[in-house]
């Protein structure tokens, strides 16, 4: 690839980035670039880790990865969630290789220091006079359960959530996501940089020639997949007599606004189609979830962007992360939830999974192809289309917040 400049910096990269236009080549490719989003503006950035059911009665514990660190998310005897660099305080060994179940405290291998569930020293074999063991607790990590979900960073504002708690909570819960299991989880390893993962996933530009399934059933994709003729007026109609005739009138979760701008959001719509899930046949494929008391087509999503995102119908949910591993590469991994007293008898996984399975195959497929193309010395940035102004939108947020992140950091050497 030609070189952008000898000795370019993030700082001019970003000063010369076209509004409206896809990132320069390094912003996808560079281990430079990625370590410093790594050590400030993605540790910054809050996760969807889990499901509560995972860690649900005290004395559990889970093990989760995130951009390279290693922490443990462990219910205390008080029912508290409290999440944990997984790093014992002695000599750093790793303390828990995956998830169980510890009442007592968490153990090192190493050399048996062990910790209470809230983190505390508990004992130190045969430590020397004068430490103060208060000083040797676990390192917490920021850590967050709304609604059932289970939300982490490794130095995110924890007051920042919430808002968000706010927004989120009262339909997590009408929905059941709290009492909810989970019925299949499935992870799509996808060699991309993780900003191609996030850029896909905002905008339906790539619905239809890319997406066949999900187009037959999805009907907002005629207008954020397409222009449509009359500007979109007929679906919003449609979906606004949805609301007013059809839609749960219990629910506490809004009509869902698509001109919203908002970096958090919960809404509904309807799946469209007189489809009552997402299945293939639009048929349910397991009991209500929840407090909903009949199916009436809707589709409820709470989003936080960039890396949190729900999708509840009225039979069963999907938890979708997206978790940076590398400078090209992201673990996507979806889960499917359903309603805690659903009998296996009355859930069908594999109707169920079906549509964001095979979207999600196909969406690794065409961001590997991106960003293979990316690599090229012959890529340089495209424009936008009015059909991707989420993800333009991104970019500019992305820019705006790794400029501020810039001007106190040191900055990376960009490889020619």
């Amino acid at each position: 690839m030609e070189p952008i400049a000898d000795a370019a910096t993030l700082h001019e990269l970003i000063a010369r980035q076209p509004p409206g236009w896809s990132l320069e080549q390094p912003f996808y490719t560079d281990a430079a670039i990625y370590q410093f989003e790594r050590r400030g503006w993605l540790a910054e950035q809050w996760y969807l880790l889990a499901h509560c059911s995972e860690v649900h009665e005290p004395g559990a514990f889970i093990v989760r990865e995130l951009l390279g660190e290693s922490l443990i998310l462990a219910r205390d005897t008080e029912g508290t969630l409290r999440a944990f660099y997984n790093v014992c305080r002695h000599r750093g060994s790793r303390i828990c290789d995956g998830d169980g179940r510890a009442p007592r405290g968490l153990t090192c291998p190493y050399h048996a220091w062990s910790y209470h569930l809230d983190g505390r020293l508990r004992k130190a074999p045969a430590l020397q006079e004068g430490i103060d063991v208060e000083q040797l607790g676990l390192r917490p990590a920021p850590v967050r359960e709304i609604g059932g979900i289970i939300l982490a960073s490794l130095i995110g504002d924890s007051a920042s959530l919430d808002a968000v708690q706010r927004e989120f909570e009262p339909g997590l819960r009408y929905l059941g996501i709290p009492e909810a299991r989970i019925a299949a989880r499935r992870s799509y390893p996808t060699q991309g940089n993780w900003k191609l993962v996030i850029e896909n996933f905002l905008e339906c530009y790539h619905c239809f020639p890319s997406h066949p399934e999900f187009c037959s059933v999805m009907r907002f994709v005629d207008v954020q997949g397409r222009v449509p003729a009359d500007g979109g007026e007929a679906w919003r109609q449609a979906v606004k007599t949805w609301f007013r005739e059809v839609a749960d009138p219990d629910s506490p979760v809004p009509l869902r606004e698509e001109s919203s701008t908002a970096l958090y959001r919960a809404g509904r719509a309807p799946i469209g189609g007189s489809r009552k899930t997402q299945s293939q046949d639009g048929e349910p494929v397991a009991p209500l979830m929840g407090r909903q008391r009949r199916f009436d087509g809707g589709w409820s999503t709470f989003n936080f962007e960039p890396f949190i995102y729900v999708s509840a119908l009225n039979d069963h949910a999907v938890l979708i992360q997206f978790l940076p591993s590398g400078p090209q590469s992201t673990d996507v991994i979806f889960t499917w939830l359903v309603d805690d007293s659903a009998h296996d008898a009355d859930i069908d996984v594999e109707r169920m999974i079906w549509l964001w399975d095979v979207t999600t195959v196909q969406d690794k497929t065409i961001i590997e192809r991106n960003a293979l193309g990316i690599r090229s010395r012959a890529y340089a940035p495209g424009p936008y289309s009015t059909l991707e102004s989420w993800t333009a939108r991104f970019v500019v947020r992305y820019l705006k917040e790794m400029s501020a992140a810039e001007q106190t950091s040191i900055l990376p050497k960009i490889k020619s």
